[in-house]
């Protein structure tokens, strides 16, 4: 399969990122959270809006990830996200039929890239502990547990997550 990672900045691409992103939601944590958390945090983190707040005031980046130019995922990051001397890898998730495809390499690749061209030491992501799967994942790409923590984030929700950091 021929992976693609294109940047999103207009309206329709940010629309179709934030489709992307709820289909991915739904499909990986619907178990895990509920519908009701989903259609919360999708509204607060990767709605439109939230999205173009995040690339104005956060200095976000955001890319769809196509294989065989169909669309099968996303990525988003921020540089020195928080005053951090690091690269914030906030969001990377994929389609059920992109997993295996290379996809994953292609956006941790990235990250690697932009964190290097930057002169960032470090990625950190944070990882819903019940997600095993994903933390998998993110161990075997280099990624360590370095702290536990529970985040509050509004509507009677929380995020109980681990922070992982890898070393670039």
């Amino acid at each position: 399969m021929e992976i693609e990672l294109k940047p999103v900045s207009t309206p329709e691409e940010i629309d179709a990122l934030c489709c992307l992103a709820k289909e991915a939601w739904e499909q990986a944590y619907s178990e895990l959270l509920g519908y009701e958390q989903i259609n919360y945090m999708v509204e607060k983190f990767l709605s439109p809006q939230a999205v173009v707040q995040q690339m104005k005031e956060q200095n976000y980046v955001y890319y769809i990830i196509y294989g065989d130019n169909e669309p099968g995922g996303l990525i988003g990051f921020a540089p020195n996200y928080e005053g951090r001397d690091e690269l914030f890898l906030s969001k990377l998730y994929l389609l059920p039929h992109m997993k295996g495809s290379g996809a994953a390499r292609a956006a941790f690749g990235m990250a690697e890239s932009e964190a290097r061209r930057l002169g960032l030491p470090e990625i950190r992501l944070t990882v819903n502990k019940g997600n095993t799967h994903a933390k998998k994942v993110y161990e075997h790409w280099g990624f360590e547990v370095v702290e536990s923590t529970v985040t509050d984030i509004g509507g009677g929700f929380v995020m109980d997550d681990y922070i992982m950091v890898k070393k670039v």
